[in-house]
């Protein structure tokens, strides 16, 4: 299947003079592409013989995350792909030939190959569109830790920041970009690669939630337990709080993977210990949800270090 490219809001690439783009694991929805004028590339997943894109423009996600994670918890297991050098030069193409330039923030390498693959494209583009840049970003991260760097990089494109006034922003934000979450079953992330099997046994005990967080290498890491759901979610307020850098100035994220109320109790706990100037709630796209299973559960947010 063939990735397609779709501009937004009506607007020809020729009116934009900074594209920037991402990836589905960004975990950015329509409404939120529209908003900041962002473009996107799926990544790509198979269940039970089925393959499918992980984002679909117009996709009712409440309803597919459903479907997905209910086959999750019925025993089947998604196989995710990389997007590949190629389809990166597909997906590029169009906004070099416009006359542009492009920035592209994508999942961390730490989790998987498709920024190596990117940065393939970027430098074979390089030698066709001479006069044009093609600048990939690690983000170190994934899920809305990798999409609130697309939206700060798309705020300052808006505002009218250089593409290497940008780049050199996000370099700087990436290090305070904070990942925590928790999940029911550590079985997901240790059966993708992403935790090792004494992790996954050091966080299997009765009763205990897991509490992980991305390390400064993109990679993920235990590095608390608690009992009970209720308590891990508290221990992300608490965290939050604890942590935030000038949170009132902050747009923080929170993803989930078919648990919806449980993210809106973080919300609602966050919101009680400390003023926020926006949360915004989002599934886990079918992507990185694949990796840590139903009922996970993600905060994301800034702080002094990781």
């Amino acid at each position: 299947m063939r990735l397609t490219l779709i501009l937004w809001k009506g607007e020809s690439m020729s009116e934009k003079k900074l594209a920037i783009l991402t990836d589905s694991a960004s975990n950015l929805t329509d409404d939120l592409l529209d908003q900041y004028d962002i473009d996107m590339i799926s990544f790509k997943a198979k269940l039970d013989k089925e393959d499918f894109a992980c984002w679909q423009r117009g996709r009712n996600y409440a309803q597919a995350a459903k479907k997905f994670y209910d086959s999750m918890r019925a025993g089947l297991m998604p196989k995710t792909s990389l997007i590949n050098t190629q389809a990166f030069i597909d997906f590029f193409t169009p906004f070099l030939a416009a006359g542009q330039d492009v920035l592209y923030i994508g999942m961390s390498r730490g989790l998987t190959g498709t920024v190596s693959a990117a940065n393939q494209a970027a430098e074979e583009l390089a030698n066709l569109y001479p006069q044009r840049q093609c600048v990939v970003v690690d983000s170190v991260g994934a899920s809305l830790g990798e999409g609130l760097l697309v939206i700060q990089a798309a705020q300052m494109r808006n505002e009218g920041m250089n593409l290497a006034d940008i780049q050199k922003a996000i370099a700087n934000t990436i290090p305070h970009m904070n990942h925590l979450f928790t999940v029911d079953d550590l079985v997901y992330l240790h059966r993708g690669g992403r935790i090792s099997t004494f992790v996954k046994l050091a966080g299997a005990l009765m009763g205990i939630k897991p509490l992980l967080k991305a390390t400064d290498q993109g990679t993920i890491e235990l590095y608390s337990k608690c009992r009970g759901r209720r308590r891990s979610l508290e221990i992300l307020a608490e965290q939050f709080a604890k942590t935030a850098l000038q949170p009132f100035k902050q747009i923080v994220g929170i993803a989930h993977a078919d648990c919806e109320d449980d993210a809106h109790l973080l919300k609602h706990l966050i919101e009680e210990m400390t003023q926020v100037k926006q949360v915004i709630v989002r599934p886990y796209d079918l992507c990185s949800g694949s990796h840590v299973g139903p009922g996970a559960i993600a905060l994301f947010f800034e702080a002094e270090c990781r």
